[in-house]
């Protein structure tokens, strides 16, 4: 009986043991525990078209920490101000998403839907009621609210170009 003892307490030892000897980032490759990493760059890179029609959302989408942001993720970007600058924009054919405020895309369908490229809709809504966004959302699947992150931003316009890769508008 006395020589059980120790031997029962090298096997408790090493059956213990190998949890606690796990350090230094080990714990990191158990399954779902590793480091989620932000957006840094684009899954896709696309040619993004932004329509500010200096609304109060189209001042928010011009500005100058957007574009850095959308331009270091690799995409390639075009500003219009005006429904002429858009209709050239779209005809050139080379056009993934339009992201464009809510209230100006009731004006610009039209042409949305005329254009060659068949552009992917992301609508940005101006501090939008809870009612109002899921609204918007059910009839644009990628519409955003404003003030919004630049991840939030990136991660919707990945999205979009996952969709027109599915559908077969770029490959």
């Amino acid at each position: 009986m006395r020589r059980l003892v120790p031997g029962a307490v090298l096997v408790a030892i090493a059956l213990l043991g190998g949890t606690v000897a796990l350090a230094c980032g080990d714990k990191l490759l158990a399954i779902r525990r590793g480091v989620r990493f932000q957006h840094g760059y684009a899954a896709r890179q696309g040619n993004l078209v932004i329509y500010s029609a200096r609304t109060r959302s189209g001042s928010t989408l011009s500005t100058s920490k957007l574009e850095a942001t959308l331009r270091r993720a690799g995409h390639k970007l075009q500003i219009v101000d005006g429904d002429s600058q858009l209709d050239e924009a779209l005809k050139s054919g080379k056009v993934d998403v339009v992201i464009v405020d809510f209230a100006d895309l009731a004006r610009i369908t039209r042409l949305l839907q005329l254009a060659p490229s068949k552009p992917v809709i992301l609508p940005i809504l101006f501090k939008p009621s809870k009612p109002e966004l899921a609204a918007a959302q059910r009839e644009y699947k990628f519409a955003l609210k404003t003030p919004a992150d630049d991840d939030q931003y990136l991660a919707a316009i990945d999205e979009a170009m996952k969709l027109r890769v599915r559908i077969g508008g770029k490959s």
